[in-house]
């Protein structure tokens, strides 16, 4: 008898940092649950780039190429009347084609992929990350050519029509409910957990970090934040609290990598006007493999975005005892393993960085990071168990049997 076969859908870059990661992280769960439950899984991916990377990791892949009428299909399913045309013709996307003819039962979003919207036969699951174009709509990235609208469409898809919606927050299913009256028991929160770059055995090697800090110029000590330059993201609000820093003596290196989709430029003008161009470094995009050495060589991690309510950076610096300041706005995350500031006060900021040079401190920040580890791991294994219990209810669903 055929087994249920689980498409897992990865469309996005190296590059996009965090989510990325946790797509990663998600995907190799899946694939080793799925050996012990008698399941079929494929992963898809629209980068052929990614085919390596997965292959790195032990996961085998296929490249689904999308061409102009996929494109076409997805474009005219943001039209409302667009569906009762396709109802008339009985016409499926060439995407959900494409997957069906592959055997596929269900697909698996990693993120919040706008390709749920085509989906007309095939049932899904869909990870949703947050919802921050509604809280914080504001900034250009989630406004502009009407992105916000875009994803309002989308994100209400996603929430009423999938199987099973995953999340990593229990903030994040509540706002779901109220916005999109998504029903409650499909939802399941899996945390975030730290990338498998991060956590992976043989990483901690002083003589490998000290190649890696080497190859960049850098000594230990430094600020990190590795982010996009989104404006989202706050750079800002660091240079400011380190201006205000080095006014009252006490000076700070800022070590920032990451990809640039636009705000750098801004950014980089605004350390040029406050003259601290020989404290802040840009790696820009670095490989996966020396996040963790980088973290190492921190003296602690500022993530000053303000996007949440969950973000990955905390659980890697925690994962290798690199102590956290986090914007107290998501304390629910942080608990108390990060030194909370207000990430629209440079001076709240810079308050937190002085803290967080107490030798006390830092130990006392190193166990708690630890401690919140562990919390989460508790949470990720229910969710994951949830999961589960959803997918054998699919599978029932599909191919009724005894098993």
């Amino acid at each position: 008898m055929k087994r249920y076969h689980v498409g897992i859908f990865l469309e996005l870059p190296l590059d996009v940092g965090g989510g990325f990661q946790q797509s990663l992280t998600d995907i190799i769960w899946m694939r080793d649950w799925a050996k012990t439950a008698g399941l079929e899984v494929t992963v898809f991916t629209t980068l052929p780039d990614n085919v390596a990377i997965l292959a790195d990791l032990g996961i085998s892949s296929e490249y689904l190429k999308l061409g102009w009428l996929d494109r076409l299909f997805l474009f005219l399913r943001y039209l409302g009347p667009f569906d009762l045309l396709q109802f008339a013709l009985r016409a499926c996307a060439p995407f959900e084609k494409k997957l069906s003819r592959a055997g596929v039962d269900i697909v698996y979003f990693t993120t919040t992929s706008n390709w749920n919207l085509v989906l007309y036969k095939l049932p899904f699951i869909i990870t949703i990350f947050d919802g921050c174009f509604r809280d914080s709509p504001e900034f250009d990235e989630v406004r502009e050519f009407a992105q916000f609208e875009r994803r309002d469409i989308v994100w209400r898809s996603a929430a009423t029509k999938a199987a099973v919606v995953i999340t990593n927050a229990d903030e994040l299913i509540d706002m779901l409910c109220r916005r999109y009256a998504m029903e409650r028991d499909h939802a399941v929160c899996i945390p975030f957990s730290p990338s498998v770059y991060v956590s992976r055995p043989g990483t901690s090697e002083e003589a490998a970090d000290a190649a890696i800090l080497s190859k960049h110029d850098l000594e230990p000590g430094y600020l990190f934040y590795p982010a996009q330059f989104w404006s989202h993201k706050n750079h800002a609000t660091i240079l400011l609290a380190m201006r205000l820093l080095r006014d009252q003596g006490e000076r700070h290196t800022l070590v920032l990598c990451g990809s640039d989709p636009g705000a750098r430029t801004a950014f980089e003008a605004l350390v040029a006007q406050y003259e601290l161009g020989d404290s802040v470094r840009m790696l820009g995009f670095v490989p996966s493999a020396e996040l963790g050495a980088l973290y190492r060589g921190a003296k602690a991690l500022v993530m000053a975005t303000y996007f949440g309510p969950t973000n990955l950076p905390p659980l890697e610096a925690w994962a290798v005892g690199t102590p956290v300041i986090y914007p107290e706005a998501f304390k629910a995350q942080a608990g108390d393993a990060a030194v909370l500031f207000d990430y629209d006060d440079p001076a709240s900021l810079a308050e937190a960085i002085t803290k967080v040079g107490s030798a006390e401190e830092r130990t006392r920040l190193a166990a708690a990071g630890k401690q919140r580890l562990a919390h989460f791991a508790e949470r990720i294994d229910e969710g994951h168990r949830q999961l589960a219990r959803h997918l054998m209810r699919l599978r029932y669903r599909r191919y009724p049997q005894i098993y």
